[in-house]
């Protein structure tokens, strides 16, 4: 007999698969307006490294182990060494990887986002814990258990490849829940030998309000760049909702309703996705050419 886990947990696989398949087959009919004076657009080279690595985050969604999982493991992903998969950890379930691109010259951490019930579990854990690393600041308790579970063993992974590979950057990247796994990944790797502003980068997708503003500030004052791209009127990057003393670190990069990449340099700047009334779900499951989830379901 099926029981109330099981059944759950396939509500929820079933809800994940039509929201991707309607991400792709859905003409998004947001009036789209102009890029305004006040906003900024984004370089081309860092519109280049935000679609390359949106394709790595989307692979965490995938068993890895052989690097064949559909688009993801393919095209400018082709050719990445696995080092390590992990999945299913104790007890709040965190997946993920750790790789390296040569043509890149890249050691990736990916995290992977909420893909079944035990993540889902994770992200109403609303409840703040202290940062112990910054005063006064808090976090999302779910999000940073859910970190702890794997980061003293995937951490150590990354400083022993770091030492292996000196002339190589680190990027952290990682889709909704798995954005802000990978922000605590670069913020445990600051101060590591060998690691600098200048090769140690942070890119995710959709990812949600991490903690309160001591933390936020944490974050900005870090001296590193931390690539925050949001999709248009994504619901997700605006939960958990402000009134429970969230807010984001900025700066924003904004896929506006033209599809150009614009840069708001202030958190929660209403220039950016602020300025959208309306919130979807379904700009969440697609960034750029990228289709979280859905391509390793079609893995070939």
């Amino acid at each position: 007999m099926m029981t109330l886990y099981t059944l759950f947990s396939s509500i929820v696989k079933s809800f994940a698969l039509v929201l991707l398949v309607f991400a792709i087959t859905t003409i998004y009919t947001t009036d789209a307006s102009p890029i305004n004076r006040r906003q900024n657009p984004a370089p081309e080279a860092d519109i280049r490294e935000f679609k390359l690595w949106a394709q790595f985050a989307s692979a965490a969604y995938c068993d890895v182990t052989d690097w064949k999982c559909g688009d993801a493991c393919e095209g400018d992903t082709d050719g990445t060494r696995l080092i390590k998969f992990f999945q299913h950890s104790s007890p709040r379930d965190n997946n993920g990887y750790v790789a390296i691109n040569d043509k890149e010259k890249a050691i990736i951490v990916a995290y992977r986002g909420t893909a079944d019930i035990q993540s889902f579990i994770q992200d109403f854990q609303f409840i703040q814990s202290p940062f112990p690393p910054a005063l006064n600041a808090k976090v999302h308790s779910g999000f940073f258990a859910t970190y702890n579970d794997t980061k003293k063993e995937i951490t150590s992974l990354v400083e022993k490849l770091v030492k292996e590979n000196p002339t190589y950057k680190v990027i952290s990247t990682g889709h909704s829940l798995g954005g802000s796994l990978a922000v605590f990944q670069t913020l445990d790797l600051i101060g590591t030998p060998g690691l600098n502003p200048s090769n140690l980068f942070t890119y995710t997708y959709g990812e949600p309000r991490i903690g309160n503003k001591d933390f936020a500030q944490f974050v900005m004052n870090s001296g590193h760049k931390f690539f925050r791209v949001v999709n248009k009127d994504d619901l997700v990057p605006h939960l958990p909702p402000r009134e429970l003393d969230y807010i984001h670190y900025g700066p924003e990069f904004w896929i506006n309703p033209n599809n150009d990449v614009v840069v708001c340099q202030n958190a929660e700047d209403n220039r950016c996705s602020n300025s959208l009334h309306s919130k979807s779900l379904l700009r969440h499951a697609k960034y750029f050419d990228t289709v979280f989830l859905l391509t390793c379901l079609l893995k070939k």
